[in-house]
């Protein structure tokens, strides 16, 4: 899916709140807290904003990236009123209750196509095809078995630089690439060493 899809889908979601009677609530659109795009709306009785933002999310065994649709109500109800053109509050987008959220997840890009995107699945598939690739491109062919101190620090440095308190020793790699530098995998997290 490339980032057009995402568009019609926000214009999608926008067109049903309108479609049932909301209006646009410009006083509460000013500003921006580093997201893509807000709108918000009323039906006279409520508030609600719907946003498009990136997101990061570091998972067990990669980090995800994309780009979110979230709807959520003003959780600031007496402070943030339909139809006023008072300025003064703020309507935050951390203090929404969220109703809907729809994530759209990084599977790739490209420099003529732009990005890709699709759901956590095929994102996680994709990292997995990325860090064979990455194995496959710097693994030194012949690789001596790892001696007992070696595999002592990689335990170390996943625990230390790849955040994973309890670590497997059967699922950590120990790998020399091409540059001729050590690299510590787990579970399709790496750190090259120096």
């Amino acid at each position: 899916m490339k980032y057009a899809e995402i568009n019609k889908r926000f214009t999608e979601i926008i067109s049903e709140y309108i479609a049932a009677g909301y209006t646009l609530n410009t006083a509460t659109m000013t500003g921006s807290q580093g997201e893509i795009a807000s709108v918000d709306l009323t039906d006279g009785k409520e508030v609600l904003r719907v946003l498009i933002t990136k997101f990061n999310d570091w998972g067990d065994r990669c980090s995800y990236e994309g780009v979110e649709i979230v709807v959520g109500r003003a959780g600031d109800h007496d402070l943030i009123k339909p139809n006023d053109d008072n300025d003064w509050h703020t309507l935050w987008n951390n203090h929404l209750e969220v109703l809907r959220q729809e994530r759209f997840f990084q599977v790739g890009e490209s420099q003529r196509g732009g990005k890709f995107y699709g759901s956590r699945q095929e994102a996680e598939a994709a990292w997995a095809v990325r860090f064979q690739r990455y194995k496959a491109k710097r693994e030194d062919k012949t690789p001596a078995a790892p001696s007992p101190r070696m595999l002592e620090i990689a335990r170390r440095i996943v625990r230390d630089r790849l955040g994973v308190k309890r670590a497997s020793m059967d699922d950590v790699e120990i790998i020399k690439n091409s540059e001729g530098k050590y690299v510590v995998g787990y579970h399709n997290k790496t750190c090259t060493l120096r």
